[in-house]
């Protein structure tokens, strides 16, 4: 993978100040996404979990498709956008869902989500099989981005995702409060993309000195990277006790993840799912089997946490916790 050049400039000790840097432009337009959202939520009438699905959903995945773009169209790193995909989808469930249900435990309405879990699913065997071929085509790549769109329609067409009647906007809360908020929304998705792209891309530089496979890198230091925005939003709405958004938002990234970036990815060039084997080893390029049921398997264990007692508390967060851990020492073990 090419190495942008002010990496190799600033060397060592630059990319750690960069990474520091990229952190607290992550945690800033965090804050700010979060606080236009759910304030666009209130005004409006729609429910947080929505805002959440869709407007935080979308800001946070930003980081992934912009990533999973250059690798894969510019540099012709596909694997690293695949990896980066799988790696973020787990990273989401395992890592950031199970901090939040730490912070404080996330109370939601089975019923609530319980479609939004099966849809997830169902993409997610959907992205399988249709990369059992070796890629994802233009036109599997068309195919994701329309579901993507009947995802949002169906969404915003549902009875119980819209409150019955829709609040009254004060004088001084209308117009502007509304311009406002979606600058707030816009300004927050901008510094996202900007600290997690350059978050990666000093990330990648260091892991590139240890000679990590490119699929490796996708699936750990890139989709850890590109998920701290939504690590650090998840994590602001739950200190904040807004659990439909910190749930939402994980559900809407992963779906977007798959439908918005992938999609978007394999239509602009075909994308392959298979990783070469290193110089000198006979064999077939490796497909990620275990690394696909992994991120699908992460998805399930949503229904059996959620399910009985409508919240996703602490004890549930130290198991998605430890199974994120369990996993990453697999892979690199």
């Amino acid at each position: 993978m090419a190495i942008p050049d002010y990496t190799n400039l600033i060397g060592l000790p630059g990319n750690i100040l960069a990474l520091l840097l990229s952190a607290y432009l992550l945690y800033l337009g965090a804050e700010w996404l979060v606080k236009g959202g759910s304030n666009l939520a209130m005004q409006y009438g729609v429910k947080p979990f929505v805002i959440g699905l869709t407007i935080v959903a979308y800001g946070t995945s930003m980081p992934e498709f912009v990533v999973s773009f250059f690798a894969n169209v510019v540099e012709g790193s596909s694997t690293i956008s695949l990896g980066n995909i799988i790696g973020s989808n787990i990273t989401n469930i395992g890592l950031i869902l199970g901090l939040s249900a730490l912070v404080f435990p996330i109370h939601i309405a089975f019923q609530r989500i319980r479609n939004q879990l099966f849809f997830l699913f169902g993409i997610s065997i959907l992205l399988y099989v249709v990369s059992l071929d070796g890629s994802i085509s233009r036109l599997e790549g068309g195919l994701l981005l329309l579901l993507l769109f009947g995802y949002l329609f169906a969404l915003y067409k549902t009875p119980e995702m819209v409150e019955d009647t829709f609040e009254e906007v004060g004088e001084n809360t209308n117009k502007r409060s509304l311009l406002a908020n979606i600058v707030l929304v816009a300004a927050g998705s901008a510094l996202l993309s900007l600290g997690a792209w350059s978050f990666v891309k000093s990330s990648v530089w260091v892991a590139v000195q240890f000679n990590i496979p490119k699929l490796y890198i996708g699936l750990s230091i890139v989709a850890l990277g590109t998920s701290l925005p939504e690590l650090a939003t998840s994590i602001v709405a739950a200190v904040r006790k807004q659990s439909e958004i910190s749930v939402g938002n994980i559900i809407g990234s992963n779906v977007f993840n798959i439908l918005f970036v992938l999609g978007g990815v394999g239509l602009a060039k075909p994308l392959s799912v298979l990783e070469p084997l290193a110089p000198g080893i006979a064999g077939l390029p490796r497909f990620p089997h275990a690394e696909y049921i992994i991120m699908i398997l992460f998805g399930l264990v949503l229904f059996p946490m959620s399910f009985k007692r409508n919240k996703i508390g602490r004890t549930s967060g130290t198991i998605l916790l430890l199974g994120y851990v369990v996993f990453y020492w697999w892979l690199f073990t």
